[in-house]
């Protein structure tokens, strides 16, 4: 048996050095988000680890921070995973997502309008539209977009699109919680109506 050389105390929650490239920290990030992906029946992919911490129970609690991704969506996400290696066990306590960002909750900031992100869900809010209202708006363009910190991320998306030759602009909001794979339209509304049809 190997004698435990560990200083920190019982409760103590210290940074683990290098975990970014750390195996037995990368295969516990990996587990995590497969068991969260067992759980909420996700399908989030496993892309890094940023950081993480390791409190001494009795075992090992893990905190770690990651990046996996949802389709094309890339968010960072929080793990508590609980080790306890004399009963070869390890078990997912917590796994959330977190804002890295400086925004705080509610705060609504600028993103970048032609990002593939913000593309894909322009696209889905006009499909959703469609379908809600039996419409046949064909998606033009992203003209401006912002996002809101909530559960999740709130994107507010002026964009344009045309109802057979005659373009108009929209506003959406649309609701994203990755972790959930999860988005739904929450407003679709015209902002600009052009009064003149292009005639063919």
């Amino acid at each position: 048996m190997a004698t435990e050389t560990k200083v920190q105390e019982l409760g103590g929650i210290t940074d683990v050095h290098g975990a970014a490239n750390s195996v037995e920290i990368n295969n516990l990030a990996r587990f995590a988000v497969e068991e969260q992906n067992k759980r909420e029946n996700s399908v989030l992919e496993f892309v890094r680890v940023i950081s993480a911490k390791q409190q001494v129970v009795a075992g090992v609690n893990y905190y770690i921070t990651l990046e996996a991704k949802d389709g094309l969506i890339k968010n960072e996400y929080e793990a508590k995973v609980w080790v306890r290696e004399w009963l070869n066990s390890k078990e997912l306590l917590e796994f959330k997502p977190v804002n890295v960002s400086s925004t705080p909750i509610g705060g609504i900031t600028d993103v970048t309008a032609n990002s593939l992100e913000i593309d894909i869900l322009a696209r889905f809010a006009v499909d959703q539209h469609n379908k809600k209202e039996n419409a046949n708006l064909e998606f033009v363009g992203v003209i401006r977009a912002k996002q809101q910190v909530v559960e999740g991320f709130i994107y507010y998306i002026t964009l344009e699109a045309k109802d057979g030759e005659t373009k108009n602009v929209y506003e959406t909001k649309v609701w994203v919680r990755s972790w959930l794979n999860s988005k739904e339209v929450l407003e679709f509304k015209p902002i600009s109506i052009n009064p003149l049809s292009v005639s063919v």
